[in-house]
């Protein structure tokens, strides 16, 4: 019997120590500046951009005079859920700006893919119900690194 558990610890540890790479290669993959363009239901276009380092994110929306008008920061995870692999957002502060932010109550879990062509396809909001926010299918591009 103790066989038995010795080997399924076993398994289980090696099962963690080759997934768990695999995600933190996933976070280090989505590092860096994201942005997608939108326009909402009156028409007006408006920018979303979220930055990753490390487990960490930043998220603004931005409205077309480049005014910010959300801003959120916290952790970031990425998992697997079956085939989808997903990334989750805790510990969230959110607000007008970093300065004016306060904790919030939610955690949110995005279905995610790596499009053929460098894209990042973000499937959001159905997680849970959520009242002002509708499920999207966003498009994130990477921002182009700045030359020094």
């Amino acid at each position: 019997m103790k066989k038995h558990i010795v080997s399924i610890v076993s398994v289980l540890g090696l099962a963690v120590a080759f997934s768990s790479p695999a995600f933190s290669e996933d976070l280090s993959m989505l590092a860096g500046k994201w942005s997608v363009q939108k326009t909402n239901e009156d028409g007006q276009r408006f920018s979303q951009e979220i930055e990753i380092k490390k487990d960490k994110f930043t998220f603004k929306v931005m409205g077309a005079d480049g005014e910010t008008r959300l801003y959120a920061e916290g952790d970031i995870k990425a998992d697997k859920a079956g085939p989808f692999k997903t990334v989750v957002f805790s510990n969230i502060k959110a607000g007008q700006s970093s300065s004016d932010s306060s904790p919030i109550d939610d955690t949110y879990t995005s279905i995610y893919k790596m499009g053929d062509d460098g894209t990042w396809l973000v499937v959001m909001n159905f997680d849970k119900d959520r009242d002002e926010q509708k499920p999207a299918l966003d498009a994130y591009h990477k921002a182009k690194q700045a030359k020094k």
